[in-house]
């Protein structure tokens, strides 16, 4: 049986730059994950991490990570995936990733899944729908 994404999904969305809202990135603080943290083996890189303060994150609450979330670059570097885990949280992220956030990740095989997303048929369907 086929199915969409959406429809297996809590949430698709993605974020938001901190300092569009007026928020500056720290030294320390709450992860915030950029396509840079994700190498092309969808592992986190957390020394490329840059920080937000917990009000940003507040401020930045539709893109807040959790367990289990996977993440897919929809800018630059088209089509880059992860799994969030536990050792990355608290987290955030901006406008060039993804987050898809399954209704019930236990019912599904996350890195499965996750390689479907990095797949050559989904990368040339994402690029085909780019729009710069």
């Amino acid at each position: 049986m086929k199915k969409q994404l959406k429809d297996i999904c809590e949430t698709i969305t993605k974020g938001t730059t901190p300092t569009t809202l007026g928020y500056n990135y720290q030294e320390t603080g709450i992860n915030f994950v950029k396509i840079e943290s994700i190498n092309s083996y969808g592992m986190f890189e957390p020394e490329k991490f840059a920080h937000i303060s917990d009000d940003c994150n507040i401020a930045l609450r539709r893109s807040q990570l959790k367990e289990n979330d996977i993440l897919f670059s929809i800018a630059g570097t088209i089509g880059r995936t992860a799994i969030v885990n536990k050792s990355i949280l608290p987290a955030n992220t901006n406008q060039a990733l993804a987050i898809i956030r399954l209704n019930n990740s236990e019912e599904y095989n996350l890195k499965f899944l996750r390689y479907q997303l990095a797949s050559e048929v989904v990368l040339r369907q994402t690029e085909h729908q780019n729009q710069g």
